[in-house]
Parts: C-alpha cells; sequence; structure tokens
C-alpha cells in the first residue's frame, strides 16, 4: 500500500454482503458509495481504504466499483473474520479486521508519513460542519466521542463496564498503533468473554489517558439492525 505523505487515513469498515441487519445489499452499496464520495467531499486529500469483511464473495464488478473512489482489502477469504462474520458475530470480525488491517499498515514504507487514522463505518456521512482541521495537535491521542452510559443490567455494568465508546468513528495519532494492536486482544477477549459489543469493550480496555473525548463528531450513519440514521 502507497499513501501519500501528511495524510489522514480513512480505514473504512464495511460488509457489503452481511448476514445481519435489514438494509438489502443493493442498497448497502449504494449507501457505501455514498460515503466514499462524501468523504472525497468533505477531507479531499485523504487517503482511503476500505476493508469489507463480508462472508460472501464479491462481485468482481463491485470491486471494480469501490476501486474508482479507494483502495480495498476484502477479507471474506480471511478464516478467522469469515468464521465470525458467517455467524452474525459483527464485532469480533471487526475487531480481527482492523487489527490485521493495522498490521500491513504498520509494516508499510509510508506509516510514519500519516498525519491520522481514522476508522470509520461505511455507510456513515461527515455533516457539514465537520472540520478536519479540529483534530490537528491531538499528537499521542485517540479522539472519540464523549463515552455514553451503557444499557446493560446494573449487575453487568458494576462487573464489565458502565459506559461505551462509539465506534462508528474514531481516530488515532499513528504514535498509537502499537498501542491500539496491543489493546484489540484484550477488546476481542472481552467481547468473547462477557458477550458484550465492541464499543463497551473499547471503553474498557483503552487507557484513558490517551484519549481525547468530542461531543460531537459531526457524522450520522446507518444503523444496521433497523435502518435508521443517528447523528453522533
Amino acid at each position: 500500500m502507497n499513501f501519500a505523505p501528511d495524510k489522514n487515513l480513512f480505514i473504512v469498515t464495511s460488509a457489503l454482503q452481511a448476514n445481519i441487519g435489514v438494509v438489502g445489499n443493493e442498497e448497502r452499496l449504494k449507501q457505501t458509495i455514498e460515503t466514499l464520495e462524501n468523504l472525497k467531499e468533505k477531507v479531499p486529500d485523504a487517503m482511503v481504504l476500505l476493508v469489507d469483511g463480508s462472508p460472501h464473495n464479491i462481485d468482481e464488478s463491485i470491486k471494480k466499483q469501490i476501486s474508482e473512489y479507494c483502495q480495498a482489502i476484502w477479507f471474506n477469504t480471511h478464516p478467522d473474520v469469515y468464521a465470525m462474520a458467517s455467524s452474525g458475530r459483527k464485532s469480533e470480525a471487526e475487531i480481527i479486521m482492523m487489527f490485521n488491517t493495522l498490521l500491513q499498515i504498520k509494516q508499510s514504507k509510508s506509516i510514519h508519513e500519516i498525519k491520522r487514522i481514522f476508522k470509520y463505518s461505511a455507510r456513515t456521512i461527515l455533516e457539514n460542519d465537520f472540520d478536519i482541521n479540529e483534530y490537528d495537535n491531538l499528537f499521542g491521542k485517540y479522539v472519540f466521542k464523549k463515552s455514553i452510559p451503557s444499557w446493560m443490567s446494573p449487575e453487568r455494568k458494576i462487573n464489565i463496564t458502565d459506559h461505551l465508546y462509539i465506534t462508528r468513528m474514531f481516530s488515532f495519532c499513528p504514535s498509537l498503533i502499537d498501542n491500539y494492536l496491543q489493546t484489540l486482544q484484550p477488546i476481542l477477549n472481552n467481547v468473547i468473554t462477557h458477550g458484550i459489543d465492541t464499543e463497551h469493550s473499547h471503553y474498557l480496555c483503552l487507557d484513558k489517558r490517551y484519549v481525547v473525548e468530542f461531543d460531537r463528531l459531526k457524522c450520522a450513519g446507518i444503523v444496521a439492525g433497523s435502518g435508521e440514521t443517528e447523528r453522533y
């Protein structure tokens, strides 16, 4: 992978052909293209890498459409991603996919030239007041939307975690790539052990010393389970 120097990198996590959710495959593709077009409009000099964890083969014509907007990695043949995605375990599939993607980025020659790494869910749109410059001067920091209270039972909140971080969109300084890679293992372990989602597990496992919380991320995304749009 070759990325231009001093650029923000958006890793767009995707499942164009998923086994869960109420949104059909054609609409998923349409919404994903809208995401990529919106990114190009709002952050025109950003590098964009789509990583797709569908549990099915993606048609070559679809891959060609995506290639018009960005580079892509297709994880449908990765055994661990496939195993999780095919059984509807979205959090586990996404964590494994991110881990493998970040390993490739870390090993690339351009890692030291990337300004900031964004994890960004497909079918998300940056709103009109989004300003990429708000992420300047945040060396050595993660940025998440302000944590929100958990909806789990009181007992589980006491024994596991009482808050969560929205993971539809977050970012981190490339200086934290090793920290995040090391943290992804306990994030995955806690998802599996406690039956929680990746959002609860991120709050549980991340070192809060390195976290900056924004009141708003200034994006809106489509919820797979309901098809509704939520603002963040």
